[in-house]
């Protein structure tokens, strides 16, 4: 079987009803600034309106909430991602991907949820399969394509897109993440990311030229 060929390349999630996307708003501001555990269903009503009907209806519970956050998170940078410029060199369509896609991921949300993801998977390890499954493993999807059409096109050799495209992200977000989650304070600048955007790309075109 061909480890480059990718299915879809594209994240669904549910359609929210008008009433369903301010209940998701409401959550994702309030998980943010005061914590999953410590947030309410009836803070999140007092804020968004509704009622946990809506939410039954709409998340199935406060957990399904968080999915929702996450998965919409994930859409958003794997939108990012289907943005390639196939019409440049693959040195210049990765390193302007990947630039914006690390500057999506160093963002004070992103840092958010990424804290608040890392407190829960303790407590529910099943969380945070579902989150591996339906967050990293299908929103690289769009550059597992690209590394696919390159590979096709005999511009690079990779044997195993999927992780290529999982290292090659790995490699972009660096240093620059840990510094981030463990300093928020301290806020990457563009310049930083541009360049080790930059050396990550280089690395990773030097490992699979032809």
């Amino acid at each position: 079987m061909d480890n480059c060929m990718v299915k879809d390349s594209i994240v669904e999630i549910k359609k929210l009803s008008p009433r369903g996307v301010l209940i998701l708003d409401a959550a994702q501001h309030l998980f943010y600034n005061l914590g999953f555990d410590e947030t309410s269903l009836a803070m999140i009503i007092n804020e968004a309106g509704g009622s946990r009907r809506s939410i039954y209806h709409e998340f199935g519970n406060k957990r399904g909430l968080l999915m929702a956050v996450i998965q919409r998170q994930v859409k958003t940078q794997s939108e990012i991602l289907t943005s390639i410029n196939r019409e440049l060199d693959a040195k210049e369509a990765l390193n302007q991907v990947c630039f914006k896609f690390v500057v999506g991921m160093l963002s004070p949300e992103l840092m958010s949820l990424f804290r608040l993801v890392v407190q829960q998977v303790v407590k529910f390890p099943e969380l945070g399969e579902m989150i591996y499954k339906n967050g990293p493993m299908t929103g690289i999807l769009p550059l597992v394509d690209y590394l696919t059409w390159l590979t096709e096109q005999k511009v690079l050799k990779i044997e195993n897109c999927h992780f290529s495209a999982q290292m090659l992200m790995e490699m972009a977000k660096g240093p620059l993440h840990t510094r981030s989650l463990l300093l928020p304070d301290k806020q990457a600048s563009e310049e930083e990311i541009s360049y080790q955007v930059t050396k990550a790309v280089d690395i990773f075109l030097h490992a699979h030229r032809m």
